[in-house]
């Protein structure tokens, strides 16, 4: 054997040992499931609420009399990818609310619904949201936040399978639980209360080989089954407040 095929055939037994040394290693990094635990999301959103609405003023009942104008409806999705709570937002939630507040015109709970847009809020508290929802006459405010969590674990393939090269490509030996935890709360513009909070949960589960697991896919059809059952509240709440 010459030295440029020695060469190659180092070069190759090093790679090989390095691929089924991560090989073993994956199952044992992840070996059980550690759960979902709901209360560090809410403890994530209590903190933010904290530090983005401040004090509160004292809560007032609000209620629409009768012959009053149906109220516009502002939409707000706070950002959470820059707080580390394992998702984003993405054109479909904002589609899925918009379709959801058309409903809620033709079902005559508001006379319009639109978003605030981020760009137009001249800081990050709630100060400033409701002084841009002013700008675009809104009576009320829907603000939505959320965080989530995932457990990722293996299960007994991965110990038999992973140690395998194609193992780790092929063997649906790895689970990916999100959960999401998505909070919302409708406010009257001018006054500056809260009229009322509601909160909404869902779980998904991805099982498939390590290598093709994707924690945030998870993550997103966990949020996305949430959003709906958050709204339907919320529109149950808006009408109860116009016909108390």
């Amino acid at each position: 054997m010459n030295a440029v095929a020695a060469e190659v055939m180092m070069h190759y037994l090093r790679n090989r040992a390095f691929v089924i040394s991560i090989c073993f290693l994956l199952p044992l990094g992840c070996a059980s499931s550690q759960g979902l635990h709901l209360e560090p999301l809410n403890e994530s959103l209590r903190y933010e609420e904290h530090r983005f609405i401040g004090e509160e003023p004292p809560k007032t009942l609000v209620t629409s009399p009768p012959g009053r104008a149906l109220p516009k409806l502002g939409l707000y999705l706070k950002p959470t990818g820059f707080l580390n709570r394992e998702f984003e937002w993405t054109d479909g939630d904002r589609d899925t609310m918009l379709t959801w507040a058309k409903r809620l015109r033709s079902d005559g709970i508001a006379s319009d619904a639109s978003f605030i847009p981020q760009s137009s809020l001249k800081g990050d508290t709630m100060t400033e949201l409701r002084e841009s929802a002013a700008r675009y006459g809104a009576d009320l405010l829907l603000i939505i936040d959320g965080a989530a969590s995932v457990d990722r674990y293996n299960n007994y393939k991965a110990s038999l399978l992973y140690w395998t090269i194609l193992g780790a490509y092929f063997a649906d030996g790895t689970h990916s639980d999100a959960l999401c935890l998505l909070r919302s709360s409708v406010w009257d513009v001018k006054a500056g209360t809260r009229l009322f909070s509601d909160d909404a949960q869902g779980i998904a589960r991805q099982v498939g080989p390590a290598t093709q697991v994707d924690d945030r896919v998870a993550v997103a059809q966990a949020c996305r089954q949430t959003l709906p059952q958050l709204l339907a509240t919320v529109k149950n709440r808006l009408t109860h407040a116009q016909h108390p």
